[in-house]
């Protein structure tokens, strides 16, 4: 029997200040499944797993969890929270800051073995993550966040992780990394539709607050769509040898899809629930590639 999910109440607001829901584990598939698939192509490529490998995994889930930890900050100065919260927002900032120093120092140890290439992909990133919330930037505020998020979480890192593995990046990467990407953003996505009504109520303008509820929505079934059409895109393409284990993962969409159709503070499984459709659509994806690799450079 399906869960009834409409009978679930959000977190108290002061959970939300908490270092665990601060570091939202959820979300961390979308480094772990960025990074494990930009290093398995690699491998499968000819590069051996070394160190390198795990040292990228470690990072790009360092890198996730700093995001994750400065998130809030802004939310600092919402009436909303009493002191105790607020200092809580403070600690978690510096926390994740403090993981951001170390991915930057990894990350320059890393730039020493593939040069400027890999430099410049870093700065980008290391902004893309401050960014996000931080600073005059904010592009959370101006709703940019779900279209940034593709490229930085997904096609950057996907392809930064194959870059420094080989020292060579292809079109076909690109292409490969579009699902994940897409994946990535309609996780981002989903947390807006969650936060929407906070969201609008307390003046931050993220896109689903600037377009509705509703076209949000809309867009939601759209990219979970494009994910299975671009799946299907590279399994024409020669990219994927099969599409079968793919297709287990449709069982799995009608508990988010029941979310979009809920009142405000009845959403609040929407992002773990499309955090778990990425997890079993990754690990699948990446069995696929493993078990049956057809990729070819």
């Amino acid at each position: 029997m399906l869960p009834e999910y409409s009978e679930v109440r959000p977190l108290p607001v002061a959970d939300k200040t908490r270092f665990i829901h601060a570091l939202r584990p959820f979300s961390f598939v979308v480094a772990l499944s960025s990074c494990l698939l930009g290093v398995l192509l690699a491998v499968l490529d000819g590069a051996a797993m070394t160190y390198l490998g795990w040292l990228l995994l470690a990072t790009g889930l360092m890198l996730q969890i700093a995001v994750n930890l400065m998130n809030d900050h802004s939310d600092r100065l919402n009436p909303q929270f009493n002191p105790e919260q607020r200092q809580r927002l403070v600690r978690n900032m510096y926390l994740g800051l403090g993981a951001l120093i170390l991915v930057v120092a990894v990350g320059l140890y890393m730039v020493s073995l593939r040069g400027v290439p890999l430099l410049i992909l870093g700065v980008v990133g290391v902004f893309g993550a401050w960014g996000y919330t931080g600073g005059t930037i904010n592009y959370k505020q101006r709703g940019l966040g779900v279209v940034l998020v593709f490229f930085l979480m997904g096609v950057m890192m996907i392809g930064g992780c194959y870059y420094t593995m080989t020292g060579l990046y292809s079109w076909n990467i690109f292409w490969i990394s579009i699902p994940f990407s897409l994946f990535t953003s309609l996780l981002l996505l989903a947390n807006e539709l969650r936060d929407f009504e906070a969201d609008s109520e307390h003046g931050i303008a993220t896109l689903t607050v600037r377009i509705g509820f509703e076209r949000s929505a809309q867009l939601y079934i759209a990219m979970l769509s494009l994910i299975y059409l671009s799946s299907l895109l590279l399994y024409w393409q020669g990219l994927l040898s099969t599409l079968l284990p793919l297709l287990l993962t449709l069982i799995a969409l009608p508990a988010p899809l029941r979310q979009l159709k809920l009142d405000a503070g009845y959403r609040t499984h929407l992002p773990q629930l499309t955090g778990r459709l990425f997890s079993s659509y990754s690990v699948l994806f990446l069995l696929t590639l493993w078990l049956e690799p057809s990729f070819i450079l």
